[in-house]
């Protein structure tokens, strides 16, 4: 697009990373830097768990305790949790975890089937008399046990949920279940994973209809989360999903809660989308998910756990597939949409750009109570989604064709902040026409040039191009475009281009289309040929024509290549555009200003094209370790105490939210510094 001038970053670094190996972690207990083995990182992701959605005191814990039994020879803990604010001896020692590698299961197993892996832990509890928890875990299951003992006998009894730091075990046992925490990312995509894994491999359930059965929980959950304390039902007494009488009793309460639930959100599900698991089979989900409160859960959190819900769950045809949560983050973020804009997607997929717009949302109403996602307690934290979700419930709109994913989208918002804003079934390149179910209501909800900015991932396809004369006929990029004769232009010639359009360039014109002249925004991910081959070129000079074109930002495919790999698919190279749509004042000129446009180069992403993450260096090559405040809450007598602590650790090495920053500076200031 060389008729403007340029405002060029380059954000490429200074050494090569690429498969470069990692080497070396950073205990997040001492700060130290330490040699990686799968039993240290599995106990690092425990610790995690522990300190992040627990809350546990970090003083309290210690890996690789030694308890000193006598007659018993060296026992080694692996995590033990001490009483608050106690000497670290066997006397003062409340839980102790047991941390075991072993190679990936096709097939979660029963406490029966594990025993043998489990005697270790067992054998631990009964020769330290104060444990009164215990956690067995290979990092893909975990088994939680509660002690029992008597004058004659110790027995463990296995649990759904574990109680929080300071929490009696007696309230294991009643009604309401004990407090359900907030979660991490980790913690909450490995819960999601296992119960994806528990109806895909346990059950023999494909991926969509694993993916029906948990969409129609987790909108029970998020509805039981919107009661009051003594209304609801989506908990789990201590080892209810283990007896028969337990597992009734849970079947019970889910089915009544999911039946107000759909009465909550009639639009939510499509036919057929109903619970059918035995109620062994319901108690086992439902146990993985009793254990948090995702309204206390951060919404970046929160989706991008929903990945590990919703995987598998587009097929990679027609060139579709997720878009990397980062990417979407930064286009979102270069948008930047208030509490008053109309924000569409059309062609949601599984609804990756409305979630993180919805999450940006959020973080603006933490900053108007004066906090931040990291800072903000509880209470801001469930007011500002209560506000995100009304902003969700009216101006996070969508569309999609595929019914499938027109529930997914729906599902990724109300996952993410509570309410499933309004995701249309509709064709948009045929829209206001068309004969799906969602087009009626479509055409008043979200008509032609009302919005304020539309993102989307279009189609990408190379062999599948619209040929459909009835859409192509509605379009002026799905005509042929002939070189203005003597000039640097293009003219229509009116004939609908029988070769076939590429269903990308269709998505140009529409998105365009959707959002208001003069002020609506469009922020657009399309393959580099669009913006390069000497065949697109009228595409270009269309676009110069009818926008301003705010960014230009070359991606690298790394982010892509993990995104499709469990497609069989290769993603085209990506670029972003962020476009403003001319007001039909500015069209009438055919000359306009020149002006700077923002264009980066991104050179890194987070990953390399394994999904490995990539790491800060120096120019010398050697991994940087950083030093950083952050906020850790703490369960300490009933309460959440907000502490800082500074930790020491490596940086993903990711570019994308540095493009946005230098976006931002760019669109206040006319520059960009370097």
């Amino acid at each position: 697009m060389s008729e403007q001038n340029e405002e060029l970053i380059d954000v490429a670094p200074e050494a090569t990373e690429e498969d470069a190996p990692d080497n070396f972690f950073i205990d997040i207990l001492s700060g130290e830097a330490q040699t990686p083995s799968p039993k240290k990182l599995l106990v690092q992701r425990v610790l995690r768990q522990l300190i992040e959605s627990y809350g546990f005191d970090r003083s309290d814990i210690e890996v690789g305790y030694n308890p000193r039994i006598q007659g018993h020879g060296r026992k080694t803990i692996d995590i033990a949790l001490f009483r608050n604010g106690r000497e670290h001896t066997n006397d003062n020692l409340q839980r102790i975890i047991v941390c075991t590698t072993q190679k990936k299961r096709d097939k979660l197993r029963s406490h029966t089937e594990a025993d043998a892996d489990l005697r270790q832990l067992k054998e631990l509890i009964e020769l330290l008399t104060s444990v009164s928890l215990g956690m067995w875990t290979n990092g893909q299951e975990e088994f939680l046990f509660q002690v029992e003992r008597t004058r004659f006998e110790v027995r463990t009894k296995p649990l759904g949920v574990w109680p929080v730091p300071g929490e009696n075990t007696t309230d294991l046992d009643q009604t309401g279940g004990v407090i359900q925490v907030s979660a991490d990312a980790e913690d909450l995509e490995d819960a999601l994973l296992r119960c994806k894994q528990y109806l895909n491999r346990n059950l023999g359930l494909d991926h969509k209809d694993a993916f029906k059965q948990l969409a129609v929980l987790v909108l029970a959950k998020i509805f039981d989360e919107t009661q009051r304390p003594t209304d609801r039902r989506f908990w789990i007494k201590g080892d209810e999903p283990f007896t028969e009488e337990g597992q009734q009793a849970i079947q019970e309460r889910i089915s009544g809660c999911i039946t107000d639930a759909k009465a909550w959100q009639p639009n939510l599900l499509a036919r057929g989308w109903d619970l059918t698991l035995e109620a062994n089979e319901t108690a086992r989900v439902v146990m993985e998910l009793a254990r948090y409160n995702l309204s206390e859960t951060l919404p970046r959190y929160r989706t991008d756990a929903f990945r590990a819900m919703a995987r598998n769950v587009m097929d990679g045809r027609e060139g579709r597939y997720p878009t990397p949560l980062n990417v979407a983050e930064m286009a979102v973020r270069m948008l930047d949409p208030k509490a008053t804009d109309r924000v569409m997607d059309c062609s949601s997929g599984t609804g990756t750009f409305l979630a993180m717009a919805a999450t940006h949302v959020f973080n603006q109403y933490l900053a108007d109570a004066g906090t931040t996602p990291e800072e903000a307690t509880a209470e801001q934290i469930v007011e500002a989604q209560n506000q995100t979700a009304e902003w969700v419930g009216t101006k996070a709109l969508g569309c999609e064709i595929d019914p499938y994913l027109t529930v997914t989208s729906r599902m990724n918002l109300l996952f993410t902040v509570g309410s499933p804003g309004r995701v249309f079934r509709l064709d948009a390149r045929t829209f206001p026409e068309g004969d799906l179910d969602g087009v009626e209501a479509a055409r008043t909800a979200i008509p032609l040039e009302s919005m304020d900015m539309v993102l989307l991932n279009p189609w990408f396809s190379t062999k599948d191009t619209v040929t459909d004369e009835s859409i192509l006929s509605s379009y002026e990029l799905g005509k042929v475009w002939n070189k203005e004769e003597g000039g640097t232009g293009y003219v229509n010639s009116g004939d609908i281009n029988s070769a076939g359009v590429p269903p990308e360039i269709l998505f140009i014109e529409r998105a365009l289309k959707w959002v208001r002249p003069g002020t609506g925004r469009v922020a657009i991910l399309l393959p580099d040929g669009v913006l390069g081959n000497p065949g697109d070129e009228y595409v270009r000079w269309w676009i110069l024509r009818h926008c301003e074109v705010l960014a230009s930002v070359d991606l690298p495919v790394e982010p892509f290549k993990v995104t499709v790999k469990e497609y069989g698919l290769t993603p085209a190279l990506p670029s972003l555009l962020v476009l403003r749509r001319r007001s039909t004042e500015e069209l009438i000129n055919t000359e306009h200003p020149e002006y700077k446009v923002f264009m980066a180069v991104v050179d890194r992403a987070g990953v390399d094209s394994r999904g490995n993450q990539l790491f800060e260096r120096a120019p010398d090559g050697e991994e940087l370790i950083f030093e950083e405040e952050v906020v850790e809450r703490v369960r300490v007598g009933g309460e959440v105490q907000i502490r800082r602590t500074t930790r020491r650790d490596r940086k993903i090495h990711d570019e994308l939210p540095l493009v946005a920053d230098k976006f931002k500076e760019f669109m206040e200031t006319g520059e960009v510094s370097v």
